[in-house]
């Protein structure tokens, strides 16, 4: 979710929510998807807490029934293989065919910090976090420094599992080998993000990868650049 971040680190402590709960309710902040793909996002409070929604319903009939379902359901899934990880939202539930809820609470989002002010903890903290997903099964596979959440206190937290690759109980060989190159390409999404804002260089940061995992990574992010502009042009 945007901008959002866990009122308790322990997914599972959350309570879930009925789409009824939000029904008649104007949202207090409204964030818009930046483009067809995207959902947006409303913030609610309901019985004294802070929720956040992330609803497709409002993207074109074809999107919201193919890729909003789908995307949906595989963060759903995420969210509940993900629960009990520090770090991550408390899931309240899918509330429709392409609306899920999580908890909310205020925090600044990494990209909103000037490149070299962050300290190295933060990104320490990161590395926790993602350790913590990767042992649930959880492969992000598409860490972006909006999706990095900063608290007051120094405390991370990643948001946003649209594209996220959950191993499951008992995965076939091709899934393990997805899993291992998504959750290592998370690693260095995370390299890249601590040489960005702390002022490390990036070769220093990258030194330990394989090189291959590198290209790959380089390969994926030139496929996700040109596909958000056809997707702006498209809009």
């Amino acid at each position: 979710m945007i901008r959002s971040v866990p009122e308790s680190s322990t997914a599972a402590e959350a309570v879930a929510l009925s789409r009824e709960a939000v029904a008649g309710l104007a949202p207090e902040r409204r964030f818009l998807g930046r483009n067809l793909s995207k959902a947006d996002v409303s913030v609610y409070r309901v019985e004294g807490r802070r929720i956040a929604v992330k609803d497709y319903a409002a993207r074109p009939f074809f999107v919201r029934h193919t890729l909003g379902r789908f995307l949906v359901r595989r963060e759903c899934r995420a969210y509940r293989s993900a629960a009990s990880s520090p770090g991550i939202a408390p899931f309240l539930g899918r509330l429709g065919p392409f609306t899920l809820a999580t908890a909310w609470v205020e925090a600044q989002p990494l990209a909103d910090l000037p490149h070299g002010s962050a300290a190295a903890p933060i990104f320490d903290r990161l590395d926790a976090v993602i350790a913590g997903l990767h042992a649930r099964g959880v492969a992000i596979a598409d860490l972006h420094h909006r999706d990095v959440l900063v608290g007051d206190g120094g405390e991370v937290h990643v948001v946003d599992f649209a594209a996220a690759c959950v191993l499951g109980e008992k995965p076939s060989a091709f899934r393990r080998r997805l899993f291992t190159r998504l959750a290592a390409q998370d690693r260095l999404a995370a390299a890249r993000m601590r040489a960005r804002f702390t002022g490390r260089p990036e070769a220093e940061a990258l030194a330990g990868f394989d090189r291959h995992a590198v290209r790959l990574w380089g390969a994926g992010r030139r496929i996700k650049a040109f596909w958000d502009w056809l997707r702006r042009k498209g809009a």
